[in-house]
């Protein structure tokens, strides 16, 4: 399961293309995020991924910690991210993947910004 989430962050977060087809490969159809006290379906976190390849030129995933059990996968992970206006950003993420069937069908995630501007705060839950 932490191999699953680990591609997933590679496949989806650092890819530079928006590809819904590889977002369905890896979230359930009934998927919720809560993101700093946000709530995101399955409709909306594609919403949220199509507006971040809008605003983000290059953005690296350094996952630092990881931890599972049974049905979930904990991650301490840093995301590096140059948005298109040239400005950079560094958030540090905790976040616990929910896994059933395959299937990523639940993520609960504080997102912390350690580096760069305020306008960059809300980047772990900005949706179109």
């Amino acid at each position: 399961m932490e191999t699953t989430v680990k591609e997933m962050l590679h496949d989806i977060i650092e890819n530079p293309v928006f590809d819904e087809k590889v977002i369905d490969c890896y979230f359930a159809y009934n998927y919720i995020q809560i993101v700093d006290h946000t709530h995101l379906n399955l409709k909306q976190f594609k919403s949220h991924i199509q507006k971040l390849k809008s605003l983000i030129a290059r953005v690296e995933v350094e996952v630092l910690n990881c931890a599972s059990n049974d049905k979930s996968v904990f991650t301490k992970h840093l995301v590096r991210s140059i948005l298109k206006d040239g400005s950079k950003h560094t958030h540090k993420v905790f976040a616990e993947f929910v896994i059933k069937d395959g299937k990523i069908v639940k993520c609960e995630e504080l997102t912390f910004l350690i580096e760069g501007s305020e306008a960059g705060k809300d980047l772990g839950s900005v949706v179109m």
